[in-house]
């Protein structure tokens, strides 16, 4: 099922393709006409980062703190 904005544009599309519009066409005309949900009909946003516990950022500090290897170039010969 294709999302609303996808719906909304095949929809303007369908009208307007008998006078020639093409779809990328429609995508512009759309983006006057269309209407986002309320914020309470869609879901919430997911939240990124945030604080992290003590344990987490001790693992972290000592997976950082470890030397990284550097690799041999080769020789041209």
């Amino acid at each position: 099922m294709p999302s609303a904005w996808v719906a909304h544009v095949q929809a303007t599309y369908k009208k307007g393709k008998a006078k020639g519009m093409t779809y990328k066409a429609a995508m512009i005309a759309s983006k006057k006409t269309y209407k986002r949900k309320a914020a309470g009909a869609a879901a919430a946003p997911k939240k990124k980062g945030g604080k992290k516990g003590k344990k987490e950022e001790e693992e972290e500090v000592e997976e950082a703190e470890a030397p990284k290897r550097r690799r041999k170039k080769k020789s041209a010969f």
